[in-house]
Formats: structure tokens, sequence, C-alpha cells
């Protein structure tokens, strides 16, 4: 038994069908967890009690917001995109504009701040603000987001 496989889910009906629309396995769910658990890298949202962690183990990158309950997880959404995200190599050097996100880098204990990040899709690359970590630079690819413009951004590179 893998190590992720051990990690037990909580997961509503309407989360499972959401999961099932967007493609995404128990198995995915359970690795971004494990990932997260095991190295520290979420984001952390202390005031919903909740965790959001990503992981990418191949050309797509899964997002899972969770919290503990007991000795489970449970699930309270989950998305994916294919996007690689780049920063812009030194976080000092990145262009900053605040940010009201809730959510805090776990490792860094720092809020996340809107950075002007890249994208890569393919051979395309965008420039886009996006809250992101100043610290370690883990940047939030946001739920709204990642279904809605780069889904669409994707599909657009694909039909060329």
């Amino acid at each position: 038994m893998n190590a992720y496989e051990q990690i037990r889910l909580r997961i509503a009906e309407d989360v499972e069908r959401l999961l099932e629309d967007r493609l995404i396995r128990r198995e995915d769910v359970q690795n971004v967890i494990h990932h997260a658990e095991t190295t520290g890298k979420k984001l952390i949202n202390p005031s919903a009690g909740r965790s959001l962690a990503c992981y990418r183990p191949k050309a797509v990158t899964y997002w899972v917001e969770y919290c503990r309950v007991d000795e489970d997880y449970q699930v309270h959404t989950a998305y994916s995109h294919r996007m690689v995200m780049k920063s812009g190599g030194n976080t000092n050097e990145w262009v900053k504009s605040g940010s009201d996100s809730d959510w805090l880098c776990n490792q860094c204990q720092s809020t996340l701040e809107v950075q002007t990040v890249r994208l890569q899709y393919m051979q395309s690359i965008f420039p886009i603000n996006l809250p992101a970590c100043s610290h370690c630079g883990f940047i939030l690819v946001e739920e709204e987001l990642a279904t809605g413009k780069v889904a669409e951004a994707e599909q657009a590179l694909e039909d060329k």
C-alpha cells in the first residue's frame, strides 16, 4: 500500500459529483493531501480552519481544499489545471500590490500578496497577477480562475 492510500477521506455527495465532473479521482485527492501534510507546502485559512494545497505529479496540477476531522480529511472542493506556474525569479523583484486573500503560506506564515507571475501552457506564456507568498514563491491559482479563464485558455491553445 502506498503512503497516500492511508489518507482517509470524507467527501459529501455534491463534492463527489464535482470531482467526477472534473475528472479528479480520489487517488488524486489523496496524493495532494499526502504531499501537503508531509511537506508542509500548503496554504492555510486560520479563520475557516481549512488548508488548500496543490500537487503536480505529471501534466496536471491538482488543488484540494480540505480540513482535518479526527483522523480523516474532509474534502470541501478540488480542481485542476494544466498550466505550469512560474515565478519571475527572485521574489524580491516581483511587482507586489497587496492582497485581500484569507490564505496564509503554511511554511512561511506569511500573508499572500498579489504578484506578477507567469503561467505557461504548451509554448505560450501568460503574465498574470496572482496571490503568492513573497518568501517562498508559493503561487495560488484560485478555483474560479482555474475552472474559468485558465480552462478556456488551455482549450483555445489545444484547438490551434
